[in-house]
């Protein structure tokens, strides 16, 4: 027996008294063509499941006395009940519960469906889109402490690969929803450290915002009134603001009394001297200040210049700090966020000879001068040794990153490595934006699609703001007095496998014996506290 059969020949009193008087009152206030048979019908169906209908003893009762005597005979043999003429009473009169229920689905064809209730929940894990790393959470809360105090600035100390800029966007996140109204500007000086930024704000928003917002990018060709602007999260060049800015006064003013929050990542350009300016003409009025370092000190061995960027801070420092280690690099290493990292070295003797004039440039300016940099750069010995040295990399790894001593120098490195049948690229300040964002992409392609090696030799564009985290080894060819630049070159290569990068990563520095420089960069993180405390 079908139930639709048996509904759709039912009379349009029937269909009334099953739907009920308020449901055939209501649909007569509006249109009694609602009314209609068939379209009481498809109200009824619409409304009710079979088994409910069957359940309802109103519309029970009604379904059983539609059916013919040979049917309510059928269905009275399921329950033993003999051919007689009040065989529809009695139908009608069973108490429908149990076992008699399930022999009525079963006679008009419905599938018994158990109800089976779900288990109780007592609790379950939310997952967030845009999560931070404990160690993370706990830098945030120091930098919040800071920035709440009447000295509202603090440098963000954190080492390269462990999340500076996801910490500090989730901080700007929450200081917008706070403060609708001001604006919050993002200073770098590197298109990649720019791009960085925006992409990770973008990102970050959709999960953390309160509202829609306007994220600015002011460099390069953008042309934005910035005293016009409220409310929006600004990536800034610095050269481009200063110019700007530091034209127009009016504009100036304008424009900090809408700023709230000021970040700078490489925290230690906020004291050369240009910048500076720049930075507390904005910051003047009460506005808050956030530098970004890995390596908290302009120098190695000029504790005068490290002290003058710890006193711009107040020496309010948010250092990420981890239970039971000397060093967070360490923890980090041995958790996997970072890559365990060998130093290997490549020693070189050079024919070098630094003059009286050399070393007092050295004295004055902490770095080889340029005509001792070229000398070293066309020292085809040491070249070659680099090349031999790379051509052995590639066979255990395949993203290498090459920092050249001079633009020329890594040309000449790219030229030779592609020459010995090597996939090598070329970026240097003078490669088009076009160009130079291919090569990177490229560079970039997951190892599994792309598992031949590539090479990318750079000059001055890839040591902040790169961020290629299967790149697993760099080559330092260049002598770098600066601990700083050092440690931003290695740390290209040193993310880890929960970073999405590697569980092993090797640093290449190629040491010139009688010349100054850097050999590896374990203490790094470190080397600054003695100025910060």
């Amino acid at each position: 027996m079908n139930i639709t059969d048996v509904l759709s020949n039912l009379e349009e009193s029937a269909y009334q008294e099953m739907l009920g008087k308020e449901v055939i009152g209501t649909l007569k206030t509006l249109d009694s063509s609602y009314l209609y048979p068939e379209n009481l019908r498809k109200v009824l169906i619409n409304t009710f499941t079979h088994q409910a209908l069957l359940i309802n003893k109103v519309s029970r009762d009604i379904i059983i006395n539609s059916l013919s005597l040979n049917e309510a005979y059928e269905l009275g043999k399921q329950f033993n009940l003999p051919e007689t003429n009040d065989v529809f009473e009695k139908l009608t009169a069973i108490n429908f519960k149990g076992t008699s229920l399930e022999k009525l689905f079963e006679f008009f064809g419905e599938i018994i469906i158990p109800d089976v209730q779900p288990d109780w929940v007592a609790s379950t894990n939310v997952q967030v889109g845009y999560p931070l790393y404990y160690y993370q959470r706990d830098v945030l809360r120091k930098l919040k402490t800071f920035l709440t105090s009447a000295n509202n600035r603090a440098l963000l100390h954190m080492p390269t690969g462990s999340g500076k800029t996801r910490t500090s966007i989730s901080f700007i996140c929450r200081h917008l929803v706070d403060q609708p109204e001001k604006n919050v500007i993002w200073f770098a000086n590197t298109k990649e450290l720019l791009d960085q930024a925006y992409d990770e704000f973008y990102k970050a928003w959709a999960f953390l915002g309160d509202r829609e917002i306007t994220a600015i990018k002011f460099w390069d060709k953008t042309n934005i009134d910035l005293k016009e602007v409220k409310g929006s999260f600004i990536v800034a060049g610095l050269d481009k603001t200063y110019q700007l800015l530091m034209r127009d006064l009016q504009a100036m003013s304008i424009f900090a009394a809408n700023c709230s929050l000021v970040i700078m990542d490489e925290a230690h350009m906020a004291i050369a001297p240009t910048y500076q300016l720049l930075i507390e003409n904005i910051i003047k009025g009460g506005t808050g200040f956030i530098g970004l370092s890995a390596t908290p000190g302009r120098t190695w061995n000029d504790p005068e210049e490290d002290q003058k960027l710890a006193d711009f801070f107040f020496r309010q420092k948010a250092m990420l700090k981890i239970p039971g280690y000397d060093n967070p690099v360490d923890y980090l290493t041995d958790e996997g966020y970072l890559a365990k990292v060998t130093n290997t070295r490549l020693l070189r003797e050079v024919g070098i000879k630094l003059s009286k004039e050399d070393i007092e440039y050295l004295k004055s300016n902490y770095v080889l001068s340029p005509s001792v940099l070229k000398a070293i750069s066309e020292d085809r010995l040491r070249n070659m040794a680099i090349i031999s040295r790379i051509q052995s990399l590639v066979k255990n790894h395949k993203r290498i990153i090459v920092f050249g001593i001079t633009k020329d120098h890594a040309i000449t490195l790219n030229s030779v490595l592609t020459a010995v049948g090597l996939n090598s690229k070329v970026v240097t300040s003078e490669t088009n934006s076009v160009e130079r964002s291919k090569i990177i992409a490229d560079f970039k392609k997951s190892r599994v699609d792309f598992p031949e090696p590539m090479i990318l030799c750079n000059y001055g564009i890839l040591t902040t703001g790169f961020d290629a985290p299967e790149t697993s080894c760099a080559v330092i060819t260049r002598p770098t007095d600066s601990l700083v630049l050092y440690s931003q070159m290695v740390g290209r290569a040193i993310r880890g496998i929960r970073s999405g990068g590697n569980m092993e990563a090797e640093i290449v520095t190629v040491i010139d014996q009688n010349l100054p420089g850097f050999s590896e960069v374990a203490d790094a993180f470190i080397n600054w506290e003695d100025v910060w405390n």
